[in-house]
């Protein structure tokens, strides 16, 4: 069951693109989710400390003139997770500034949205342990 109270910025110059990811969120349970269109309006609402945001999503473009996900975390530390997606810049190390920071290679889709959500929110113990559909196929395969 998701946490119903986090609260999730969605950053991406592409209407569609935000659209679809807030979709996907909805499908998930999530809707408190502030979607944006440019970098300066993620800087504007991470400003605010009375409001932290849980969860920032943002297109790796929207950092391009600023210095990229490491300058953000160390100027707004209460975004506690970063998800960063169309990033080619995969082999630079991160700072431990938020407790979650995955960067993606491409868009997220909804199996990838729902993996990240899950270990910033994971179920409750009382739901069981899920299986994982690569898992289960692996648990298929004769062993070697």
């Amino acid at each position: 069951m998701p946490t119903k109270a986090l609260t999730i910025l969605i950053a991406d110059e592409q209407h569609l693109q935000r659209l679809h990811i807030e979709k996907m969120l909805n499908q998930l349970g999530y809707y408190r989710i502030v979607p944006v269109q440019t970098f300066d309006e993620v800087l504007i609402l991470t400003a605010i400390p009375a409001e932290p945001f849980d969860v920032l999503i943002i297109h790796s473009g929207l950092f391009a003139s600023t210095g990229g996900a490491l300058a953000f975390q160390k100027q707004h530390p209460q975004v506690r997770h970063v998800l960063v997606y169309d990033d080619q810049d995969l082999g630079a190390p991160v700072s431990p500034a938020p407790l979650v920071l995955v960067r993606l290679p491409g868009s997220p889709d909804s199996v990838t949205l729902e993996h990240f959500m899950d270990i910033i929110d994971p179920p409750s113990p009382a739901s069981g342990l899920r299986v994982l559909p690569w898992l289960r196929e692996l648990a298929r395969s004769p062993a070697v």
